[in-house]
């Protein structure tokens, strides 16, 4: 059981930096505003991001079934407690490794994902201050003769 447990950290680990090197493609593609490459990067995330899924869930299992074999492991047990009670020596060594790797990852990969959400939300305002300037901009309202409000509002039929 040690041992799936290990594989899966390990997979997981592959797998966020695969992701992450996805990342690091599509923050290049928004950068230079390159949807088309944006648009074909999709797809392998999703596709990577479902295999992380499965990996989490056989996680979970995993550590069910060591949780069954001790009374010292329950469902608000941390890590660092899980990893006391591997068998000593290089298993230990190894899971303590693992998991220092990917929380490492996993943290490089929330940064990357950040930082792309903006660069993302940036693109999406810049193309809807172009359109809402294709389409007719409006103005604050002004004051006009006589002291009313006017709006200086155009509207076009554009579509988008």
């Amino acid at each position: 059981m040690w041992q799936d447990f290990a594989n899966t950290l390990n997979e997981l680990n592959k797998t966020y930096k695969t992701l992450i090197e996805l990342g690091k493609k599509k923050h290049q593609a928004l950068v230079l505003v390159d949807m088309k490459t944006v648009e074909a990067l999709l797809p392998q995330e999703e596709k990577l991001t479902a295999t992380i899924a499965q990996l989490e869930k056989n996680r979970q299992n995993v550590l069910l079934k060591l949780a069954a074999t001790s009374e010292k492991l329950g469902p608000d047990s941390k890590m660092t407690d899980i990893l006391k009670l591997a068998p000593e020596g290089k298993m230990q060594e190894l899971l303590q490794k693992l998991y220092t790797m990917l929380q490492a990852t996993v943290q490089e990969a929330r940064e990357l994902s950040e930082n792309n959400a903006v660069l993302i939300r940036a693109a999406m305002s810049a193309a809807a201050y172009h359109l809402n300037r294709i389409g007719g901009a409006t103005v604050e309202p002004a004051y006009g003769k006589g002291g009313e409000v006017v709006s200086h509002r155009k509207n076009f039929d554009y579509n988008a």
